[in-house]
């Protein structure tokens, strides 16, 4: 429900959960000057408060409210970037104490409008912000999905980290953090979602009373589909790693409220999601070329993605086998059980969401973005609805865009 313009409160009373699930959503554009920003927020909302300015003080009422901690992450949906605020809390059917939900509430509101937002608490943020993404670029993995996504994903949202980028990062001010704080409350959009075993009328009245916000104008877009007119190129950088690591990435033309998002996700759990797909057989079991390989959609963008590790000499053989697979898909080229294999999968993947707090949280999430109220029933009906016509169809509309390899400094240079 809508309780004030562009702000929201879904409550889920699902008794099959031990606790109760609070996650407070913000959501704004995702931009590279306030990525690193929001990221920086994030670290000083759960990190301590004006009521309680110290870690001990923050670790005494935490224990107080028998281990209820509050988290806080970035996460990018297409052209936004999501701030969470998120917490479990036990029962209170559980413990002595009728006022836990109440007290509970109160340190949210405290943690979320009164955050300590000093110099010495900023400077402690940033370096723990800054220490975050100087691992991710030091560690090759993810350093090649990073630069894979900045390099075919110029011009576009997809190119921007949802965490931050570290030349942004040393920019910032406390001023810029206090700016961010009060546009967080006053003028991004906010939805607000309770899981669990919960009295609804209890705790639409504690949101009421503790989390209460202005309406606010928001026009924001977050799902798109990608396009680049660029021809699919080839691209490698030399850096100290152990292994190289390869990035490619594919724009599929679909969008994540189309038709064709279905027989894309069996499409792509086919091509690479699981252990049963091609190439996983192909690429690791019968060729040895490296340990894990992978295939995910980036849904909210259009976009599709392999990632692997291989050695330098594997590099060549490595990424002709996965173009190869990926036209076997396209072309039919494949045994209707390995279809049906994959459709068992995401199956009961999802139906093993619905055991998950997370997952009920960010399916609830999802819809409210999307403006759907698609069931997980639903969408098993959907993707056991998918044909093999389907899924040829789907890889057929797919283009690839790039291959990005990062490989040991002293290797020889090679060509796709």
């Amino acid at each position: 429900m809508e309780l004030v313009k562009n702000v929201s409160l879904q409550l889920d009373k699902n008794d099959k959960f031990k606790d109760i699930g609070i996650s407070i959503r913000f959501m704004a554009p995702l931009r590279k000057e306030i990525a690193s920003l929001r990221s920086l927020l994030a670290i000083m909302i759960c990190d301590r408060c004006e009521k309680y300015p110290t870690k001990k003080q923050m670790s005494d009422i935490q224990d107080n409210l028998y281990g209820t901690q509050i988290s806080a992450q970035t996460v990018g949906y297409g052209k936004a970037q999501v701030l969470e605020i998120r917490t479990r809390v036990i029962d209170p059917r559980y413990v002595k104490d009728k006022e836990l939900l109440q007290s509970v509430f109160e340190y949210i509101h405290e943690a979320l409008f009164h955050p300590l937002l000093n110099e010495a608490a900023f400077n402690e943020a940033k370096a723990v912000l800054k220490a975050k993404l100087m691992r991710l670029r030091d560690d090759a993995a993810q350093y090649v999905v990073a630069q894979g996504l900045r390099l075919a994903g110029a011009g576009n949202s997809l190119a921007i980290s949802s965490l931050g980028d570290l030349e942004e990062l040393e920019k910032l001010t406390l001023d810029d953090v206090l700016r961010a704080h009060k546009h967080l409350l006053h003028e991004e959009r906010i939805d607000m979602i309770v899981c669990g075993p919960i009295d609804e009328a209890q705790i639409t009245a504690l949101i009421q009373q503790h989390l209460s916000f202005q309406a606010r104008d928001v026009d924001l877009e977050s799902h798109y589909v990608f396009h680049s007119e660029q021809a699919s190129r080839y691209e490698k950088e030399q850096r100290v790693v152990n292994q190289c690591n390869i990035f490619m990435m594919w724009q599929t033309n679909i969008g994540i409220c189309d038709a064709d998002y279905y027989p894309l996700r069996v499409a792509n759990a086919m091509f690479g999601q699981y252990p049963t797909s091609l190439l996983f057989r192909e690429v690791r079991e019968k060729r040895s070329l490296c340990y894990n390989i992978l295939a995910s959609l980036i849904s909210f963008d259009g976009a599709m993605v392999v990632t692997t590790g291989v050695e330098a000499e594997n590099i060549d053989q490595a990424i002709d086998v996965i173009h190869t697979q990926f036209q076997r898909i396209g072309n039919g080229e494949f045994d209707e059980e390995l279809m049906t294999v994959s459709k068992t999968m995401i199956v009961n993947s999802l139906r093993a969401s619905k055991d998950s707090m997370p997952s009920v949280i960010a399916q609830l999430y999802q819809n409210q973005v999307l403006n759907q109220s698609i069931s997980i029933d639903e969408r098993i009906k959907r993707i056991q609805a998918v044909t093999i016509d389907d899924v040829k169809r789907v890889f057929k509309n797919c283009r690839h865009c790039m291959s990005f390899v990062v490989c040991q400094e002293d290797d020889q240079d090679e060509t796709d």
